[in-house]
């Protein structure tokens, strides 16, 4: 019986070295850390998500939704989805990461945004004042000109006779802000360009304004009609049905010609754009 102590405590230190204790491994109930992330549009008209996501465990897989649906799921980094800027909606974009044990973390909603993105109205007028053109642009993508993003999409007239690639930002130089109608969606051969007078957006009723000289270029002989276009953005959202409004018009005209009395001086432009046109054939314009 006097060994009965000393094998009780033999015991207890055996069991304790071998973690045979009370000692337990704190659970792992922590989601990884997760950003979500997109890179500039690619000529295709896609822009990439990306989720950058970490954990201790390690990550298993990260799931791309929009507004709830699930769109795709992604096992190995980087991991990224495909937003096709002209058919897929813009908002409501979120990211699920998961660790190794099963933890799961989700971003907040992230809204896709492109340069000047929305329907603009244009209008084009001579110099005594007379209407050229007018109609509606759709901003839906970009493209890279001189280092820097052009805004880039399809334009129509009015009576929609004419369609073409529009383009709107830095076009002749890195510091101008220039407007580009190229004649239909296929070629880099203008309709239409112009240059804002001071090189920024102006403002009406908190909207953005573009207001400067330019030119319209006949397609079949290349001769060259001086216009002052004057441009408006009706609203930011690629989907809606934007149509040319009466008010805008006569706001415009009265922009333009003032314009045009304070700097007579033409604008040298371009005729043809030297970069990579954008492919925007799947879009539609609002009718």
């Amino acid at each position: 019986m006097k060994l009965a102590a000393p094998l009780l405590l033999l015991t207890a230190t055996l069991m304790t070295a071998c973690g045979g204790g009370n000692t337990t491994e704190t659970p792992d109930t922590t989601g990884p850390q997760l950003t979500l992330t997109q890179g500039a549009p690619l000529e295709d008209g896609t822009v990439t998500l990306t989720a950058t996501t970490t954990d201790s465990s390690g990550i298993s897989k990260v799931e791309f939704y929009q507004n709830g649906t699930l769109l795709g799921t992604d096992t190995t980094a980087p991991y990224t989805y495909a937003v096709d800027l002209v058919n897929d909606a813009r908002t409501g974009y979120t990211a699920k990461a998961y660790d190794t044990k099963g933890n799961a973390t989700v971003t907040a909603a992230f809204n896709v945004t492109t340069k000047y993105q929305g329907s603009w109205y244009w209008l084009a007028v001579d110099s005594a004042g007379n209407n050229v053109a007018d109609g509606v642009a759709v901003f839906i993508t970009e493209v890279p000109v001189n280092g820097q993003q052009v805004a880039a999409g399809v334009y129509t007239d009015t009576p929609q006779t004419r369609v073409g690639l529009s383009l709107l930002g830095p076009i002749a130089s890195t510091t101008s802000l220039d407007a580009a109608f190229t004649v239909d969606t296929t070629q880099p051969a203008l309709y239409l360009v112009a240059q804002d007078n001071d090189g920024a957006f102006g403002t009406y009723n908190g909207s953005a304004t573009f207001g400067g000289l330019g030119v319209v270029i006949d397609p079949t002989t290349g001769a060259e009609r001086d216009i002052a276009l004057g441009m408006v953005q009706i609203d930011t959202t690629v989907d809606a049905a934007a149509k040319a409004q009466t008010t805008l018009r006569a706001m415009l005209k009265g922009s333009l010609s003032a314009q045009r009395l304070n700097r007579s001086a033409r604008v040298a432009l371009p005729t043809a754009l030297n970069f990579k046109l954008p492919d925007l054939s799947r879009f539609k314009l609002p009718q």
